[in-house]
């Protein structure tokens, strides 16, 4: 296992969503966990910059929904109004 397939098994993020990011394929991106690919600095510093921005983006989702959850204490459970859900 390489340590960006530890990484990614962490955090739950797909090689989809790591190529998306790193602007690569998924079949690339399995290629280079396997060892089938070489790794060059490019490459590295592609997939770093892609984990370091689907993180820091999950991190600011968590704190959307945290701040969320916190100002609807005790109405979690009611009916949203229409305009809520956009």
């Amino acid at each position: 296992m390489t340590r960006l397939q530890y990484i990614r098994m962490r955090c739950g993020i797909s090689a989809l969503d790591l190529g998306r990011f790193a602007g690569l394929s998924q079949q690339h991106i399995s290629r280079m966990e396997l060892l089938d690919i070489p790794a060059t600095p490019r490459h590295e510093e592609a997939l770093r910059t892609a984990l370091l921005r689907l993180i820091d983006r999950r991190i600011r989702e968590m704190f959307r929904i945290r701040y969320y959850c916190k100002t609807h204490n005790g109405c979690l459970l009611q009916h949203m109004e229409d305009n809520e859900h956009e």
